[in-house]
């Protein structure tokens, strides 16, 4: 018998056909789950099954829909008692399935209540640790199982438990970690379509899925994606070996994909009643939104931090600082914030370093490879050095992270700032034996719980997305502030060399005030304009507004298709934006993905409809290599007595993360 047609037998699902009018096949506990005569032979219509009305309501909320847009709850009356049931159909293929659950009397009001107090507390949690805590301990309060825990999956998919409620039988499994193995492509993609899995009681009996008219057990029918589905035998295996015997899956989907799992584990047959398992749902989503904002202010912190620490105050700019002596002012500031040992600034007349840095000899040879190999305006790094193919024969005997940043200082020549991390002894403990050929030995972990040891070396700290576009910003004002100690170098020799000095003005200029990669206003200029329409504000009262936006899913855009296309994509933008303004609005680059509109003598209703008019016209945006459509969400601030420059773009700001938060491709006004 296929294990694709096993059901699990708290519950019972019917097969329709797309109408929704007659069976084609149902669980053989169905009978005897709704207490009623056996399910006669041949044809029989769903009105048989459940009822007119209710049949009706399922027709007409099925019509044209994928699924239903909620449970519905109905009532069964059998020898002068009554029974309550759950009922959820979703179609598959040229079929609908209906799911059946019992509903256990519960109060309602209660559960609400509790539910909305949690919900409450999550929204307040101000890290990710206290939000985590929070959340298990939420979860297990409200499903009473004895073991609750979260886990993250990093970029090898292998899963973290970060945060545990633990108590009955069930050893602890905090800090524990599971092999990618455990969590195979077909596993993660099924939490894509069905986000929550229970199994009641994994030892229970599973029922088959019987056709009405031969009253014959299937072998083959759709039901990979129900909530009944029966585990296979290898997760049963798999959950015997931890010693549960009742579970619950919720996903946590995250921008990119998913985040996480929490899992609820009982060494006991667990039913969790359809409110319950409604009410965690939520929580769960509640608190994986939580978790991103609090990620998203984290990286925003840092990413100011970067910023200010070279400090391009107007002394510095009026007197620029020759690049050794920033590298020797800012090294401590850079290598705190980047967890790096030492820095390199490589410029084609000289490296300037500080900390521990390879000789050199080694460094120009990393140069030299990555001018190469690596074309792109993003940052390259690698945490294994003796492994990567660029680094392999290096001797950076110290070193075994390595972070490169390019620097554009012309059309043909880069500088380069690098950092480098040293080596990072791991101690990994693994819930279950890692399927790889990891060096691990049977031992216990720090609680004390039996796991699989393994020793990492060889490797330093990973580099995180947030490090990488903080060093980005890093190189772009590094960039900024050696092409303006050029320029002062070469103003002091004006007599010497006229015509150097006019090229190296012009480059200042173009630097000062432009984006290099889309060549329309960079941020130091936008902010000049801004500065300028704010003193009109407050002397002749002329509103303004600005319009802040950014691409939606641009990291997975530069993730799956390269930098290079990434870039195509903000260059096409920005230029049929820039196309589209009035000659009195300007647009600048504020930083990464993010553009600026300067929309003078525009109200609320003008900045909104010019919002949407971008919005759209980036929608037609065509690149070469793309297919999915590029999308946009736009915060839109309008000045108001009293703003100043920060204060507006913060408000614009906070619009375009509500516009994130909202589903992306929209607009939205600021208060």
């Amino acid at each position: 018998m296929s294990t694709n047609t096993r059901l699990q037998p708290f519950g019972a699902l019917l097969v329709l056909d797309a109408e929704c009018r007659q069976l084609q096949a149902h669980s053989a506990n169905l009978s005897a789950l709704l207490n009623a005569p056996p399910v006669p032979g041949g044809a029989v219509s769903l009105a048989c099954l459940l009822g007119k009305r209710l049949s009706q309501r399922i027709r007409r909320e099925m019509k044209g829909q994928q699924r239903l847009p909620g449970p519905l709850a109905f009532t069964r009356h059998h020898e002068g008692k009554s029974e309550r049931f759950q009922l959820f159909a979703y179609r598959h293929a040229e079929q609908v399935l209906v799911e059946l659950e019992p509903l256990n009397p519960l109060g309602k009001r209660r559960l609400l209540g509790t539910v909305n107090e949690r919900l409450m507390r999550l929204a307040e949690a101000t890290h990710q640790e206290a939000l985590l805590d929070m959340l298990v301990n939420a979860i297990q309060a409200l499903t009473g199982h004895e073991r609750v825990c979260v886990c993250h999956f990093d970029s090898d998919w292998h899963g973290l438990i970060v945060a545990e409620a633990i108590g009955g039988r069930l050893t602890p499994l905090l800090g524990q970690r599971f092999p990618s193995s455990d969590f195979p492509v077909a596993l993660r993609r099924s939490y894509e379509r069905q986000p929550v899995r229970l199994i009641q009681d994994v030892e229970a009996a599973s029922v088959d899925l019987t056709d009405p008219h031969s009253g014959q057990p299937l072998t083959e029918a759709g039901v990979q994606d129900s909530l009944l589905r029966a585990p296979a035998p290898s997760r049963q295996h798999y959950l015997r070996r931890m010693g549960v015997r009742g579970s619950l899956s919720i996903a946590m989907h995250g921008d990119t994909g998913l985040w996480g799992i929490v899992f609820c584990h009982s060494a006991a047959a667990h039913p969790v009643p359809p409110s319950v398992r409604d009410a965690v749902r939520t929580l769960v989503h509640m608190a994986t939104q939580r978790l991103l904002l609090l990620r998203a202010r984290q990286e925003a912190r840092y990413l100011q931090r970067v910023q200010d620490s070279l400090g391009l105050t107007d002394t510095m700019r009026d007197t620029p600082l020759s690049p050794a002596t920033l590298v020797t002012s800012q090294a401590d500031a850079w290598l705190s914030l980047f967890r790096a040992q030492g820095v390199a600034l490589w410029l084609p007349q000289a490296v300037h370093s500080m900390g521990q840095t390879p000789a050199i000899g080694t460094v120009h040879t990393l140069v030299e490879r990555l001018s190469s190999s690596h074309p792109h305006r993003g940052p390259w790094c690698t945490r294994e050095v003796a492994r990567d193919p660029l680094t392999a024969q290096l001797e950076m005997p110290a070193q075994c992270g390595v972070l490169a940043i390019p620097l554009p200082m012309s059309r043909h020549q880069r500088a380069w700032l690098i950092f480098f991390r040293p080596e990072q002894i791991e101690t990994r403990y693994w819930a279950m034996q890692p399927a790889t050929a990891l060096q691990s030995t049977s031992a216990a972990s720090q609680d004390g719980s039996p796991a699989w040891r393994e020793e990492v070396v060889g490797k330093s700290e990973a580099w995180q997305r947030v490090e990488r576009l903080g060093a980005m910003d890093l190189g772009e004002d590094l960039t900024l502030a050696i092409a303006a100690y050029e320029i002062h170098t070469l103003n002091q020799h004006l007599e010497q060399d006229r015509h150097a000095l006019a090229a190296a003005n012009q480059r200042l200029e173009q630097l000062a005030h432009f984006d290099p990669l889309t060549q329309i206003w960079n941020r130091y200029r936008i902010e000049q304009a801004i500065e300028a329409e704010l003193v009109a504000a407050k002397r002749y009262g002329a509103s303004f507004a600005l319009l802040l936006f950014d691409v939606d899913h641009f990291k997975q855009i530069n993730d799956t298709h390269g930098h290079s296309l990434g870039d195509d994509v903000l260059v096409t933008m920005a230029r049929q934006v820039e196309a589209s303004l009035r000659g009195c609005d300007h647009l600048g680059r504020w930083g990464g993905e993010e553009f600026l509109v300067l929309a003078t003598h525009s109200e609320a209703s003008a900045a909104v409809g010019l919002g949407e008019r971008l919005r759209e016209l980036v929608t037609g945006v065509k690149v070469a290599g793309l297919s999915q459509t590029v999308t946009i969400s736009v915060g839109v601030a309008v000045w108001q007595p009293g703003d100043s420059g920060k204060t507006l773009v913060a408000r614009a700001d906070r619009a375009m993360y509500q516009a994130k938060h909202g589903g992306r491709n929209r607009v939205v006004l600021a208060d």
